[in-house]
């Protein structure tokens, strides 16, 4: 390990590996687990936390455990601080890299794309109707398991309708109307965001980048990602004109990626089974599309027979649970593909270089030698409440907290909630108010602290909350 390169913190409970990775606010090490026997990847901070640092670590791990039950998202195990004062959150380790790694040198069938995009877009809505909204689907931000099964990962920058300390994308995956309002999204992003992966998937390259090389030239760094935004925002989609892309799937990708988010998929759900009844249509067989109190199959559907008539197959129920076996021939296709990434890629992934995109950081964000040059970029669309402050109430023995809008807007309103040692269920969910001050109980703990996240009409949140902490008395 490089000297310049921070010493992983003693976990107890872990062992040190290895290295895996390392971001602008983090370090990734493997650690092999004593109990349960297990391999894990822990995320680490790099310093101490400061309370925002800390919060959004607590966040990221909160959101993941809401839906980690899913097969496809991967699963948080544990987090916590570490005797140097660095937050930490444990989560399945995934050894068989992401999909950025393994389309650098592989392609997948429209098959097994197909495969992935309901996998996908079944654990997208599963976010989604929890109210988390990811904003930066893309290639390497899908893991891959040791049973080659693929897993929607870091949401660290993902948003919730009761706010969060990040909100951020990457160009080349991100939706038109993200570009042009300099961050957020909706539902309708994540769907356009999945579509432009699953077209990478099978191109090798996101949609405006293969359609559009000849203008991007060789430009490199800012002026690259400035004249793909550019082109993103205002150049329609070609047609995709490729023999291997049969037209029922150039349809459903077009869909997912049309720049009016209004005519997309209605939902994650509803890409899934527009997928569903493509792969059948085209295979004869169908990926069940796994969300808890959903069926896993379309309502009526119809297979063919050896005449080429329809007749009705009903719906089949899936008991998969984590985790899961790979029961359908593609997705051990994909693992052929996995291994051969396994054994001659990743063993070269600690020292590789990666020039093929580019990555765009907002003011006030710290550019790191080692981040990943398709990390997210960070905006200020919206911005933090200011003066917060909080004091005892005399009558009462409840604290008080104030802040100020720094910028108001007609239909601005605030989201607080419990953060640090508040002593509340990490799992709360914030509370929303028009007014500027909330006056609430102290905690069991030394302090009482609390975000709290500035809230446009439209949904937009701020990229980074207020937190202030009263010492109890």
């Amino acid at each position: 390990m490089e000297a310049s390169r921070s010493i992983p913190p003693q976990i107890p409970g872990y062992t040190l590996v290895k290295r895996l990775g390392s971001g602008s606010e983090a370090d990734v090490y493997l650690y092999q687990q004593l109990s349960p026997t297990r391999q894990v990847a822990i995320k680490i901070s790099k310093g101490k936390l400061d309370p925002q640092a800390a919060a959004r670590f607590r966040s990221e791990a909160n959101l993941m455990g809401q839906i980690s039950s899913h097969p496809n998202i991967l699963t948080v195990y544990a987090s916590g601080v570490t005797a140097t004062g660095s937050g930490y959150t444990v989560f399945e380790y995934a050894p068989g890299g992401n999909y950025k790694s393994l389309l650098a040198h592989s392609r997948l069938t429209v098959e097994q794309m197909l495969d992935l995009g309901i996998r996908l877009a079944s654990a997208l809505f599963t976010a989604h109707r929890r109210g988390i909204i990811h904003r930066d689907i893309k290639p390497s931000n899908i893991l891959i398991s040791a049973q080659g099964m693929p897993l929607l990962s870091d949401f660290g920058i993902a948003g919730s309708v009761y706010g969060r300390p990040g909100i951020g994308f990457t160009i080349a995956w991100a939706a038109p109307e993200v570009l042009a309002q300099g961050g957020g999204g909706k539902e309708s992003s994540d769907i356009y965001s999945l579509g432009a992966t699953l077209f990478a998937t099978l191109t090798g390259q996101s949609p405006y980048e293969y359609f559009y090389s000849g203008l991007l030239g060789d430009a490199k760094g800012k002026e690259r990602a400035e004249r793909l935004k550019t082109i993103i925002l205002n150049n329609p989609l070609p047609k995709f004109n490729r023999p291997d892309i049969p037209p029922q799937v150039e349809k459903v990708l077009r869909k997912a990626l049309d720049k009016t988010p209004e005519n997309r998929f209605y939902s994650a759900l509803e890409f899934a089974r527009a997928l569903q009844n493509v792969q059948y249509e085209l295979y004869g067989h169908m990926t069940q599309a796994i969300i808890e109190g959903i069926p896993n199959y379309p309502q009526n559907l119809r297979r063919r027979n050896d005449s080429g008539n329809a007749v009705p197959q009903p719906a089949k129920r899936s008991s998969w649970v984590k985790p899961v076996a790979i029961g359908l021939s593609v997705t051990a296709a994909i693992v052929a593909l996995v291994l051969a990434f396994v054994f001659v890629v990743a063993p070269n992934m600690d020292t590789a270089s990666d020039n093929t995109t580019t990555q765009v950081r907002n003011r006030g964000t710290k550019d790191h030698a080692e981040d990943d040059s398709d990390s997210a970029i960070t905006t200020g669309s919206v911005p933090s409440v200011q003066d917060l402050t909080g004091t005892y109430v005399s009558d009462g023995g409840k604290v008080k907290f104030t802040w100020v809008n720094p910028s108001p807007e007609k239909g601005d309103s605030y989201v607080w909630s419990p953060v640090g040692d508040s002593g509340s269920d990490p799992n709360t969910q914030g509370t929303s108010t028009k007014s500027t001050h909330v006056e609430i109980d102290p905690s069991d703990g030394a302090q009482t602290c609390i975000q709290v996240s500035l809230v446009r009409a439209d949904r937009q949140m701020s990229d980074d909350p207020a937190i202030y902490c009263v010492a109890n008395q």
